[in-house]
């Protein structure tokens, strides 16, 4: 059957998307990871017209019965419009995915059936059945931009964060049927480690938290009053545009971080491999080959995948490495 798939990670930082139509080449795309419930009104345009073109995904937005929701950009300037540490991702994950679907079908042209997975922290891993339930209520009466938008999901994958790292990203001498394998993600909102052991998820030791990378923005906010979170953390992890006193403060956290996650690693029971992922992992690279006494991974093949694909800031290829692995592994894909 020719079908649709769609890998989305509805991160904090940005929402991830990796796509491959009927077997062709993958697409991969970021957006802003905003999203904000509005007045079921408020767009300026509610229905658009029949020859009309569809807005940039950053200014669309999604309608159900159950309400509106704006995403992107244009979704920043309300309150609450962030992922913040209480929030259950997958409330507004809901929205970003109906937004995504509905944006990558209009843009290519297709109405064929969907393969979707979707990745959720560890700790609202618990939810999935919640999400698919909600995925597939909101597609009986859905709107993309005001216009009436039909959508055949034949397949919902809700995974953790880092199964992507793990069913697609370790290197292929790895027995994983007969080894103890952690994912660690270092994300922006979470710090998340994972265990496997001969293939199956050990839940006892697998944990999550947050010392995502929002826990050294959060002190380098409160050291400067810089005001704009996500704008600071592309600030900070791009190492760019540095003001003075944003440096002075960076040098001062990022020592003081790095020992959180230290300490918190240090708790975790050892394994024999340890494959990592999330834009903030990238920051202690070389602390983590150090500290871990068993080999270290870094899902190398699926970022240089990412960059075949036309992500060519490697940076954020990495903190695609994730989706794309996910991608791959659905409906049995081996690509």
């Amino acid at each position: 059957m020719t079908t649709l798939k769609i890998s989305i990670d509805p991160g904090s930082s940005a929402t991830k998307v990796a796509y491959q139509i009927a077997g062709g080449s993958t697409q991969c795309f970021s957006m802003s990871p905003y999203c904000a419930e509005v007045p079921i009104d408020y767009p300026d345009q509610t229905r658009l017209d029949a020859d009309a073109v569809y807005p940039h995904i950053e200014s669309a937005w999604v309608s159900d019965p159950d309400g509106c929701y704006l995403l992107g950009n244009s979704a920043k300037k309300f309150y609450g419009s962030e992922v913040r540490n209480h929030d259950r991702k997958f409330a507004k994950a809901l929205y970003k995915v109906l937004g995504v679907l509905s944006h990558v079908q209009n843009q290519e042209h297709v109405d064929y059936p969907i393969e979707v997975g979707v990745l959720l922290t560890f700790d609202e891993y618990g939810t999935k059945e919640l999400l698919i339930q909600n995925l597939r209520l909101a597609t009986a009466a859905l709107e993309y931009c005001g216009r009436s938008q039909s959508l055949s999901i034949t397949n919902i994958a809700i995974r953790p964060e880092g199964a992507g790292l793990f069913l697609r990203g370790l290197p292929k001498n790895i027995k994983v049927d007969s080894t103890r394998v952690a994912v660690l993600v270092i994300g922006h909102r979470n710090a998340s480690w994972l265990i496997t052991e001969n293939g199956f998820p050990v839940l006892e030791e697998s944990v999550t938290n947050n010392l995502g990378f929002r826990w050294l923005v959060q002190e380098v906010k409160s050291r400067t009053g810089f005001k704009d979170e996500i704008s600071l953390a592309e600030m900070i992890f791009g190492g760019k545009h540095f003001s003075r006193d944003v440096q002075a403060a960076v040098d001062l956290a990022l020592p003081a971080y790095w020992q959180q996650i230290s300490d918190f690693l240090a708790e975790q029971t050892a394994t024999d491999f340890v494959v990592c992922g999330g834009g903030a992992a990238l920051l202690f690279q070389s602390q983590l080959s150090d500290f871990f006494a068993c080999r270290v991974g870094w899902a190398n093949n699926l970022s240089r995948a990412v960059v075949q694909s036309g992500i060519k800031d490697k940076i954020l290829a990495r903190r695609f490495t994730d989706c794309y692995g996910l991608l791959l592994s659905l409906g049995g894909n081996h690509g």
